[in-house]
């Protein structure tokens, strides 16, 4: 439904900025175990269950990549598992691989979700009067991202019935066409600005976003939530040490806060997509 989608733009860029912040520079096993499974619940409630654990699959090889990549280059750690060429393979740096995985990984999902949530009417009305070009790029990368993937799917499709027999002339070919379109379709789109008179004058920027109740709402709880999160991390009741021996701090009321504050933070765009498709479902049974 991307009912959450209907809050205003400021109070989603703060939600995402929020969540990204922890995810992305926290190496807290807890908390990137908390996020990821917060972008999960919230695609599956933007595109359903079946399509987000068949993507969800696919980040498995990368997570094992990654886990054991990292031990190969970094040799710090005081667990040797085995030995590469009189070079140690450690417990600590395969954890520390695995970690650095999940991160990338979480912010995937996440940036994921923010695509599927910001499109480009949001961007301009943050952006728009700060500096109009950087937002109007922005906006049509968001844009022509998923419109080329969607037209090579297409193209493929046209050229896989085609006798060529070599995949990489295939592939090579259908690119080379792609590439050809978009290039074409770009020229297109700056003639049609420069005929419709952008950038002759003072650009405007039309609004139908109004801060409402639930936008209110939705602020204040995740101002407070991203407080609690940090403060514990700001005393460091949370901090986790990976070399020379994975430490974890002991748990404390405060990590606990810490932990319920930030978890609670990650699913609240699924409870509410929850609550509102309940509450959809439930006026369809009324008529």
């Amino acid at each position: 439904m991307k009912a959450f989608s209907n809050f205003h733009p400021a109070v989603l860029m703060i939600y995402f900025l929020s969540v990204f912040s922890v995810s992305m520079f926290i190496q807290n096993p807890v908390y990137l175990v908390l996020s990821i499974i917060g972008a999960v619940l919230f695609l599956c409630t933007l595109q359903g269950i079946l399509k987000t654990l068949k993507s969800f699959i696919k980040f498995i090889p990368f997570l094992v990549l990654i886990t054991f990549i990292n031990p190969l280059f970094s040799h710090n750690g005081a667990t040797p598992l085995f030995f590469i060429n009189d070079n140690p393979f450690t417990l600590e740096a395969l954890i520390y691989g695995c970690i650095l995985a999940l991160m990338i990984i979480c912010v995937i999902l996440w940036f994921k979700s923010f695509n599927l949530i910001f499109d480009s009417e949001k961007i301009l009305f943050l952006f728009g009067k700060i500096s109009p070009k950087i937002s109007l790029v922005f906006s049509m990368a968001l844009h022509f991202i998923p419109n080329f993937f969607r037209y090579f799917k297409e193209v493929l499709a046209v050229f896989k019935t085609s006798k060529q027999k070599s995949k990489i002339r295939l592939y090579i070919a259908c690119f080379s066409s792609v590439i050809t379109h978009s290039l074409e379709s770009s020229v297109d789109t700056a003639d049609s600005m420069s005929a419709r008179g952008y950038s002759s004058g003072k650009p405007t920027v039309f609004s139908r976003f109004r801060f409402k109740k639930d936008d209110l709402f939705l602020l204040i709880s995740t101002v407070i939530l991203i407080i609690l999160t940090y403060i514990p991390i700001a005393l460091k009741s949370t901090i986790v040490f990976f070399y020379p021996k994975v430490i974890f701090s002991p748990l404390s009321v405060f990590s606990m806060l810490s932990y319920w504050a930030f978890g609670l933070l990650c699913i609240l765009p699924a409870i509410y997509e929850i609550k509102e498709d309940i509450k959809w479902k439930y006026s369809i049974s009324k008529i």
